[in-house]
Parts: C-alpha cells; sequence; structure tokens
C-alpha cells in the first residue's frame, strides 16, 4: 500500500492502515518547511479547523481540565516531569507531546503508558472518518494537516481513557497552534530561543508573541526566566487578557542541583529534592513544573508533596542527556538540542557532569538550522565532527552538513548513516572516551535505535 492509497474504511483498521492515513497528510513534519500559518487568515483558519472537527469527535478537549505549555527549549521535559507529578498522585494523566523518538504513539501517553497500537487505529479511523466529513463538508476550511490530526487523535484519547487532566504541549509556536483550541487552567511558557524563525519570526520578541498567544483570559500564566524583551511581550500579552503571571527567578527560586536542591516560592520551601533529569536547564523545567502544581492546587487539585517528590525521581525523558555506559565501549551521550540555547545548555551539563573529558561529536541537524550558533558551545570540547543524517525527511544530508560546517582544527569525517557513524566515532573515541550524538531529535531517535535501544516504527511501502 503506498503512501497515496486510499485506507479502507468498511473494516477494523490496523496499526499499519492508521500509519498510512496519517503520513499521507503530508505536511511540516513530512519534510515541508513552509509556514503552515502563511498568514493571521491561514492562521485562524487552521484554528476553526480544528475546532470544527472537534466538535464532529463530541468535543472530547471539555471532558477533562489541562495545563498548556509553550517554548522554545525544555516544554517537553517540563511536560514529562509534570505529568510524573500528577501521575504519582493518582490523577491517571494524559501527556501529548512532540516529536516523537521511535513511535508515533508516545506522543499520546495515558498515565503513563503510550496507547496501544490497537487504540491508536481504532481513535484513528474515527478521527479519519470525522476529518473526511468535514473536508467533503467544508472544502473552504482547508485540508486537515497531520498535527492536527494528531491534536485531536490525542484529545479524544484522554476523553475517552477518562483522564481527569491532561499535560498539552504545542508544536509549533503558540498563537496559531492546533492545540490553542483549549481553554486551559494553566499556561507555561519555557525559555525562548530563535527557531523556526521563518515562521514565527526573527526576534525574540516576535517568537514570544507568538508563544503568548497560549494565554487566556484570567488563567494562571507560568514563565521561565526571559530576555528582557521576550519578558516585556508576554508580560503585556497576560496583562490585557487579565491573567496573572508568576515568573521564574522571581516568583520561585531553586538552589543546588539536580541531584539534592531546594525549591523556594509560593508553595513555600521543599528541601532535599532530587531529579531524574541531569542539568541545570533541567531543574529550570523542574521549578516550572513545581509552579504548575502550585497552580493545579490553587485550583482545587490534591497533589500531596509525596507525589511531588515521587513524580521527580521517577521521570523518564529519553534522549535529553541520556548516558549509554557499556564494558569496552566509549560513553554514549544523547542529547536532542537543535537550537542555540538548547546546545548551550547541553556544554553546561557536559562540564559539570564530565568535566575536562574531550568528545568524538556525531552531528545530524534538520534543514533550518544555525550551525555556526549550534556548534559555537560545544566547540571547546569537541576532538572530531562526524556529519550524518537521519532517516528522516527533514534533515539535512550529511554532505551538505558537512559542507556548511566550520571546523577549525577539528577533524571532520561525512558517514551518511547513524549506525555507521557511531561505529566511526566510536573506534576515534576509544574505550575511554566519549561520544556526543546531537543536532536533532531524529539523529538521537536513530542513535538510540543503533545502539539497540528501542526499535523503529515500521516504514510504510
Amino acid at each position: 500500500m503506498s503512501a497515496k492509497d486510499p485506507v479502507d474504511t468498511d473494516r477494523a483498521w490496523s496499526y499499519a492502515d492508521a500509519l498510512h492515513a496519517i503520513w499521507a497528510r503530508s505536511d511540516f513534519e513530512r519534510g515541508r518547511v513552509a509556514n503552515p500559518f502563511v498568514d493571521a487568515e491561514a492562521g485562524e483558519r487552521g484554528l476553526r479547523r480544528v475546532a470544527a472537527l472537534l466538535d464532529r469527535l463530541g468535543c472530547p478537549q471539555d471532558r477533562f481540565a489541562a495545563v498548556h505549555i509553550a517554548g522554545s527549549k525544555g516544554k517537553g521535559s517540563t511536560a514529562a516531569i509534570l505529568a510524573a507529578i500528577l501521575g504519582a498522585a493518582g490523577h491517571r494523566p494524559g501527556l501529548f507531546t512532540s516529536p516523537h523518538l521511535h513511535t508515533v504513539r508516545e506522543r499520546i501517553v495515558v498515565a503513563g503508558e503510550a496507547i496501544s497500537e490497537e487504540r491508536f487505529a481504532a481513535l484513528t479511523a474515527r478521527v479519519e472518518q470525522a476529518a473526511a466529513a468535514l473536508e467533503r463538508d467544508h472544502p473552504a476550511l482547508g485540508p486537515i494537516s497531520t498535527f492536527e490530526i494528531l491534536t485531536a487523535l490525542a484529545l479524544l484519547a484522554f476523553a475517552d481513557a477518562g483522564c481527569p487532566l491532561a499535560v498539552i504541549e504545542v508544536g509549533l509556536g503558540g498563537t496559531y497552534d492546533a492545540t490553542n483550541v483549549l481553554s486551559p487552567l494553566v499556561a507555561v511558557i519555557t525559555r525562548l530561543d530563535l527557531e523556526h524563525t521563518a515562521i514565527l519570526g526573527d526576534s525574540l520578541a516576535a517568537i514570544a508573541a507568538a508563544k503568548a498567544g497560549i494565554i487566556k483570559s484570567g488563567q494562571t500564566v507560568l514563565v521561565a526566566p526571559q530576555s528582557a524583551a521576550a519578558l516585556a511581550v508576554i508580560a503585556a500579552v497576560a496583562t490585557d487578557r487579565g491573567s496573572p503571571l508568576l515568573g521564574g527567578d522571581r516568583d520561585w527560586r531553586l538552589a543546588g542541583d539536580w541531584r539534592n536542591f531546594t525549591a523556594i516560592g509560593p508553595w513555600g520551601r521543599l528541601s532535599c529534592m532530587r531529579l531524574a533529569l541531569s542539568g541545570a536547564h533541567q531543574m529550570e523545567n523542574a521549578g516550572l513544573a513545581l509552579a504548575a502544581v502550585w497552580a493545579l492546587r490553587q485550583a482545587g487539585w490534591v497533589i500531596p508533596e509525596v507525589a511531588i517528590r515521587t513524580g521527580l525521581t521517577d521521570v523518564r525523558w529519553p534522549g535529553r542527556f541520556e548516558r549509554v555506559v557499556r564494558a569496552g565501549q566509549p560513553t554514549f551521550v544523547l542529547d536532542g538540542a537543535h537550537t542555540p540555547a538548547a546546545a548551550a545548555a547541553l556544554a553546561e551539563t557536559l562540564a559539570t557532569e564530565m568535566p575536562g573529558q574531550q568528545a568524538v561529536l556525531v552531528l545530524g541537524v534538520s534543514a533550518d538550522k544555525d550551525l555556526a550558533a549550534l556548534l559555537h558551545p560545544l566547540a571547546p570540547i569537541i576532538s572530531a565532527v562526524i556529519a550524518t543524517q537521519a532517516d528522516h525527511p527533514r534533515a539535512l544530508p550529511a554532505a551538505a552538513l558537512a559542507a556548511h560546517l566550520v571546523c577549525g582544527d577539528h577533524q571532520l569525517a561525512v558517514v551518511p548513516t547513524v549506525g555507521a557513524a557511531l561505529t566511526e566515532a566510536a573506534s576515534r573515541a576509544g574505550p575511554a572516551g566519549m561520544v556526543l550524538v546531537t543536532g536533532s531529535l531524529f539523529v538521537v531517535a536513530s542513535a538510540r535505535e543503533a545502539l539497540g535501544l528501542a526499535v523503529a516504527e515500521p516504514t510504510l511501502a
């Protein structure tokens, strides 16, 4: 079955049918990096389209409370930490994040577990049938995209599973993102950085304006530390909409490191805390999650301190400073850093956790990245660079990546497949050395699969 063949709707769908139907709606995620919003009119039409689709599905988004998370870096980690805490408190949360590492089902998690292939297929059939009817009846709304289908699928999954509360990560931007049909209890904005500039704008103020679009009237808004320009934009939107705003390093602070820290904020003082995720940037994300817990408590949700501690220590978020240590091999560090700020956070974590150690860098990026800014903070610890590419439509070809790299005195090699790149890097690093894999979550996913940590999604023929 090719990606253009119709799926038979007169029988129960298989998981392969569901994947075929979703990815046949080729969009931004399939490598077309054109602006999916184009202008305000197109963005508004997209929101009307998603709302109309959800209406046909019985408005699942109205059947649970939500926390909505936007930002440039850390929003997935923040969402995962918050969901882990809510799960430990017994609330069976839904969690919607993107992109996925190995299977699209990772994006839709109920009570800590990705939904099954059977459930995914059944829900996709319902959503696709509703989408086809909407496109037939209201063609002026335009075609429904892959991400819009996945958003509707997630919201329907959470409603059907009886999740009382869901943590929803924005896909792209905020104002016109498909998830912005929600009316959440809390809005969270993580650290901002220059990203998707062709779509969101080429300044932090412009990007902040897009992210601040998730702020709804009267809801609590929680913001990570930001540049003055970005914070001014977010604060102005919050004020205009009558939404109280609390910020990191102002209304709450964390002291210590991820192994042992104290969190002081409107909740009081929490001491001797431990986070399963390494790095100062993850501490920032934990602070946002704790602030969200406080806001939910203010709204009447019961989340005891023991659940907070358990969630922080139990959270798992693969591909973010993930260390793989095996006898007779170098240490592999896998991190999906793909923005300059994320690369700087990665460099800081490496300096703290593995001081003085040099790394052979396995680098793969998407086609729209600022390579110089991405590499700059990592340059002091790199001994060699292996340019590679993930098996993904948005991946920049390895040869093109190498042609744009300025490596100075660093050795440079081009190895187009990630598995072979890891072998080459391991040979150069030696058993006592380090191999750093970064640049995108797609290349990290390929590395995890090559290392036997996961199995890739089936490829549609």
